[in-house]
């Protein structure tokens, strides 16, 4: 028991001085549990309960996602609740749209673009594969008409008709698009189309997402809720939002999901509840079910941590 008792005092940082002078002077058989437990007392004082359950709550605010990148963030301050990959190039599919749209509200802020204004589709838009409102080569629709289109349904037809409108091209609205993905320092990003179709070079990271995501929520408030629209009308159908968040998460309000073989099934969805919002960015999973259930769960774990938790 004398050589237990010695071995802790010592693990505590009394290697000398007073205390390890009286510790000489004890003789053996006066060395009791007693003793021991007094020793002990400090450190039994250093964990409290408080400090024992906010260690808990570190060592257990980890959680595993089978997505291949995901970013857990909140918002404004970006702080970091879940980080997978969040900083590797990923394709981000239809996500994309999150840029045109941004280009296409700070056009309508500056007046370079109107809502009630008409464009006449092109042949290569109307030619647009994948998810399409139908538009018409020649027919002409309303450019408000068409941003929801893009944000709600994600119209692949109707983005590029925008991206022409603004750009002259496609090719040269991804240009725009990567020039100002560089000015907003998302150095991860580059863009070869305004839809997310697969190409080479057209890359981003889920951190990067994360960011322009918030950027269209801090500097377009109103119209960012466009993004929580659970259906719009275009040419007399009706296109539903494919956002797995809305409606299954408290507070979800946005933003875009995004697939292709090659990204898998992605998603940047944000949700906001009593002046908190959170960021979500996942990619890389294997099916529609399975990027629901993730996001799902991973923004309701989100708001379950303590607020300024993250680094």
């Amino acid at each position: 028991m004398t050589g237990a008792c010695r071995s802790n005092a010592g693990a505590r940082g009394y290697p000398g001085g007073e205390l390890s002078v009286q510790w000489r002077r004890l003789r053996p058989r006066r060395v009791t549990m007693r003793s021991c437990l007094l020793l002990l007392l400090p450190t039994c004082l250093i964990l409290s309960p408080a400090t024992a359950a906010e260690a808990g709550r570190a060592a257990g605010s980890a959680i595993a996602t089978p997505a291949k990148q995901a970013l857990l963030v909140e918002y404004p301050s970006f702080r970091t609740l879940l980080a997978k990959n969040a900083g590797d190039r990923m394709r981000p599919s239809s996500m994309t749209k999150l840029m045109t749209a941004l280009l296409v509200f700070e056009a309508l802020r500056s007046g370079a673009l109107s809502a009630e204004a008409r464009i006449a589709a092109s042949s290569h838009a109307a030619g647009q594969r994948g998810s399409r409102v139908g538009l018409k080569r020649g027919a002409r629709y309303r450019v408000r008409d068409l941003v929801r289109a893009t944000i709600v349904y994600s119209a692949n037809d109707a983005t590029v008709a925008l991206a022409e409108r603004l750009a002259g091209s496609e090719t040269a609205f991804a240009a725009a698009m990567t020039r100002r993905a560089r000015q907003l320092g998302l150095r991860d990003t580059a863009f070869r189309n305004a839809t997310g179709f697969t190409a080479p070079g057209h890359l981003t990271s889920a951190r990067d997402i994360a960011r322009l995501a918030g950027e269209i929520v801090a500097r377009f408030p109103v119209r960012y809720r466009l993004f929580a629209l659970r259906s719009v009308q275009f040419g007399g159908k009706t296109w539903r939002n494919r956002n797995p968040v809305l409606g299954r998460v408290v507070g979800a309000d946005g933003l875009k999901t995004g697939q292709t073989r090659a990204g898998g099934y992605g998603l940047v969805a944000s949700a906001k509840r009593g002046g908190r919002r959170l960021i979500l960015v996942i990619n890389g999973l294997t099916s529609a079910a399975g990027r629901q259930r993730e996001a799902v769960r991973l923004l309701r774990w989100g708001f379950r941590q303590p607020a300024g938790a993250g680094q």
